[in-house]
């Protein structure tokens, strides 16, 4: 039994692919025609649309040649700024740095002059300026002096003939005494 079954099973299995061969042709030819009309209908489309299709990808591609020469530009651009940016930070730091060696020299050059001034006997600033406000107490002092001096000249020129006849006298009678 279990062989009659394979048989049955097997001879039913070959009467469907006999039936299904006998309509795939007809499947076959179908899909082949259909694919051989939308081959001729894309055809005929580009010939329609082709000029038109032509001047879309021509607009197309100037769009995007625009928009990437703005993107190049841009880019340009910012690395430009970006380069300037750096060169005028560097100018800055050379500048300060040579403004801080230029302010190093000035003071170390003051300095030794200051030193070789002090060396040869020279006064600073501060000795000078002390030695000015002292000459403005002695002249001060000094016309006070004069002040006093003008008011007692004129007292003595008073006294004088006064004292030159007690003088005069005295001579006098010493010389007299003496004879």
């Amino acid at each position: 039994m279990v062989a009659r079954k394979k048989k049955s099973r097997l001879e039913t299995a070959v009467r469907k692919a006999r039936a299904g061969a006998a309509r795939t042709p007809a499947t076959v030819i179908d899909a082949v025609q259909q694919i051989w009309l939308a081959g001729m209908g894309a055809i005929a489309k580009a010939q329609k649309e082709g000029p038109s299709a032509f001047q879309d990808a021509v607009g197309e591609g100037l769009r995007l040649l625009n928009k990437s020469r703005s993107q190049a530009e841009k880019a340009m651009r910012d690395a430009f700024e970006s380069a300037q940016e750096t060169v005028h930070s560097r100018l800055d730091d050379a500048r300060d740095q040579a403004t801080e060696t230029w302010d190093n020299l000035e003071s170390l050059f003051q300095s030794r002059v200051q030193k070789a001034l002090q060396q040869i006997g020279v006064p600073n600033a501060e000795e000078i300026r002390l030695l000015t406000k002292r000459v403005a107490e002695l002249n001060e002092n000094v016309a006070a002096l004069a002040g006093k001096r003008e008011r007692g000249p004129a007292k003595a020129a008073r006294r004088a003939p006064a004292r030159a006849t007690r003088g005069a006298a005295r001579r006098r009678k010493a010389t007299r005494t003496a004879r």
